[in-house]
Formats: C-alpha cells, sequence, structure tokens
C-alpha cells in the first residue's frame, strides 16, 4: 500500500428481519440479533483505528453498534464522527420493493430477462446507476481520506458497485460476486484511475 492509498474494509450488514422474503433495497429494514461471538470475529479482521462510514439506512448502523460493542466500547465511548454517506444506500428497487422475491423473480424471467446491470425496476434505479453514484462518492472519500484506513458498513449493492468501480466501471461483471451479511470485502483506491482488489465476501473468522 502506497502512503497516500485509502484502505476500505467494506462490511455488508447483519441479515434483515423479512420474513415475507420481500424485495426491500432502500426499505429500513431493522436486523436480525447477532451473537457477541459473530461480531467479535467480524471486529477481529478490521482495523484498530479506523475511519467509521455507513448508509443512511439504520440497518447498516446497528451492525456498527454491534462491532463497537465487541471492542468493548460503552455509547460514551463510540468515536464521535462516524460518517454516514446515502449515496452508498442500497438499489432502489422502486415498485418491486415490499413484494415477495419469487414473484419478482417470476415476472423477470417471464419477460425474458436476467436481471442485468441496466434493468430499471418501476419506479426505481438500474444497478449502473447504483454503481455510478457508489463510485462517485468512493473516490469522493477516498481522496478525502487519503492514506487512511476506511471500514464501512454498507450493503450487497454499494459493495458490488465498489467492485464496478476497482474494475474500472463493469456493472454487469459485478453483479457476478457474492456478498455475504457480515462478510468484508477490500479495495484500495490508489488514484483516480487506479484501484486493487485484496479479497471478496472473506467470512469473519
Amino acid at each position: 500500500m502506497t502512503n497516500d492509498a485509502t484502505e476500505w474494509w467494506l462490511v455488508r450488514h447483519a441479515p434483515t428481519v423479512n420474513p415475507g422474503k420481500n424485495v426491500y433495497g432502500s426499505l429500513d429494514l431493522d436486523i436480525q440479533i447477532q451473537s457477541e461471538a459473530a461480531y467479535a470475529a467480524l471486529s477481529g479482521v478490521l482495523p484498530a483505528d479506523p475511519v467509521w462510514m455507513v448508509s443512511n439506512l439504520s440497518r447498516t448502523r446497528k451492525t456498527l453498534d454491534g462491532i463497537l460493542a465487541a471492542r468493548g466500547l460503552s455509547p460514551a465511548e463510540i468515536p464521535p464522527e462516524i460518517h454516514v454517506e446515502s449515496a452508498f444506500a442500497e438499489q432502489h428497487f422502486g415498485d418491486w420493493e415490499g413484494r415477495p422475491s419469487a414473484e419478482v423473480w417470476a415476472e423477470i424471467r417471464d419477460a425474458e430477462k436476467s436481471w442485468p446491470a441496466d434493468i430499471r425496476p418501476p419506479g426505481g434505479e438500474t444497478f449502473s446507476e447504483v454503481a455510478d453514484r457508489v463510485g462517485e462518492a468512493a473516490h469522493h472519500w477516498s481522496e478525502k481520506f487519503a492514506g487512511k484506513q476506511v471500514v464501512a458498513v454498507l450493503h450487497s449493492g454499494s459493495i458490488r458497485s465498489f467492485l464496478s468501480t476497482a474494475m474500472g466501471g463493469a456493472p454487469l461483471e459485478a453483479l457476478s460476486y457474492v456478498i455475504d451479511n457480515l462478510s468484508v470485502t477490500r479495495c484500495d483506491y490508489l488514484g483516480p484511475e487506479s484501484w486493487r482488489v485484496g479479497f471478496v465476501n472473506r467470512p469473519p473468522r
């Protein structure tokens, strides 16, 4: 890592409370309670003193709270500056949100589509648009925090968007990556046109 590079440690939030297995995207669902051991394992693979960042959706902050608690921090000891970036939110799936995923997938198959990067959900945004907004914000924050380590608790869509950015703008290819809950993905920003991917979807162990 060069001295002015920015390390991004990208964590997908904990599983959501979603008994109906609905499409939720920008819906602000709660997270399932995780064990202290799960958060401790996750905390153990992350940098000791990073910049902390979350999206504007509460499931990312609640997951971060679990990580901080695993580090033994009381509410009074929580870092005062946790950065919130709405551009890192999950894809907005428009009219699909709140509907059963199986039902939506059936409609996609009936239309002979396979949910590539440029399918637009009714009233929502394409994944290519998500990748663009995430990429722009990623460059901004990477320059702001040059030489630092950033732990960002985000979403599968925004983490795939980081990968798209790191690959030079490849949203369709980025969609092929699996990003599990509580997994860690590492991307290093080396300069405006230069990124390095360290690992993808690493489970906390």
